[in-house]
């Protein structure tokens, strides 16, 4: 099960990275984006303001949506790696939203990546191997 809900992670992630390239707007001056900055006090990020940043998280979106998929087929063993990076991405962001240079976007990335994480290990606990 864990396979198919990281191989469907990069998928998913291929749209968002395809989205970011085309229309960066969705994403950060969405209606949810605006309530979760209302409700977290965290601010809304300006797409215009650097397309070139955007751009560049966008590459790196589609890089790491490619190693999702890439790592879903590759067995049971790439699994925990890719639990690890889901869940590092996730913790890192909640932990940059308790400074001054969080922002809306990067909270619902952050819950967004610890919830899928605890999906993750709810239906495969061999994720974690702690030796």
């Amino acid at each position: 099960m864990s396979a198919r809900l990281f191989e469907f992670k990069g998928w998913a992630d291929v749209a968002v990275a395809i989205l970011l390239t085309v229309k960066p707007g969705i994403f950060y001056n969405s209606p949810i984006t605006r309530e979760v900055s209302r409700l977290s006090g965290l601010h809304v990020s300006d797409a215009s303001a650097a397309p070139g940043f955007n751009q560049a998280i966008a590459c790196m979106v589609a890089a790491v949506s490619v190693g999702y998929i890439v790592g879903a087929r590759s067995g049971p063993a790439a699994r925990p790696a890719l639990f690890s990076m889901t869940l590092t991405w996730g913790v890192l962001s909640l932990i940059t939203c308790a400074t001054s240079r969080g922002s809306a976007t990067l909270l619902i990335s952050g819950i967004n990546h610890v919830l899928f994480s605890g999906l993750s290990y709810y239906f495969d606990s061999s994720l974690v191997k702690l030796k």
